[in-house]
């Protein structure tokens, strides 16, 4: 079994005027003469854990004889990646986030003035914990609206999957060019 990964230039959004700033990579898994190229898209939230990815790819190609292949298209890291922050979305908050912040701790008489953004779900527990335990706050009390927004790494943003759709035609268009190693 052959494992390849590539990274190659794909194109900039030209409807938004917008310069890409990273490479495309793609991955493959092939054994000797495959008999077709096969391409796996993930779906959203892949990225959350690649190597279930890389092992999916290798499986189908281990058993169907194609060259099975992944592109991590155009903001396909939009989900948080605990083992390779490489491939992870951001958690930051916005303006909205912020105010759904402030009307928590406003909710239930927490200071919020000098809070920082990503340790505030910590710190709103804690102090939940300790009024729960004073009585001051109903033990089965649950936030409901405290958010977070991920963003995407290489700022990527959504795009209603055009440039995705781009990147696979791309990559099908380099694999023909330059043959990925396959037969």
């Amino acid at each position: 079994m052959t494992d390849k990964q590539f990274f190659i230039a794909s194109c900039d959004d030209v409807e938004l005027g917008i310069k890409r700033n990273a490479k495309l990579e793609y991955r493959v898994s092939y054994r000797e003469n495959p008999k077709a190229i096969f391409f796996i898209i993930g779906g959203f939230g892949t990225n959350a854990d690649l190597r279930m990815m890389d092992f999916t790819r290798r499986q189908i190609a281990e058993k169907f004889n194609v060259m099975a292949v992944n592109v991590l298209y155009h903001c396909f890291c939009c989900r948080v990646n605990e083992y390779d922050l490489n491939y992870s979305a951001k958690r930051v908050m916005l303006e909205g986030d912020k105010a759904n912040l402030i009307r928590l701790c406003q909710k239930v008489g927490l200071p919020y003035e000098n809070l920082t953004t990503m340790d505030a779900l910590e710190f709103i527990e804690k102090s939940m914990e300790k009024e729960k335990a004073k009585g001051a706050l109903a033990k089965d009390f649950k936030i409901d609206s405290l958010t977070y927004t991920l963003v995407p790494p290489n700022e990527e943003y959504q795009n209603y999957g055009i440039m995705a759709a781009i990147d696979h035609i791309n990559v099908l268009k380099h694999l023909k060019i330059h043959g990925g190693g396959g037969g």
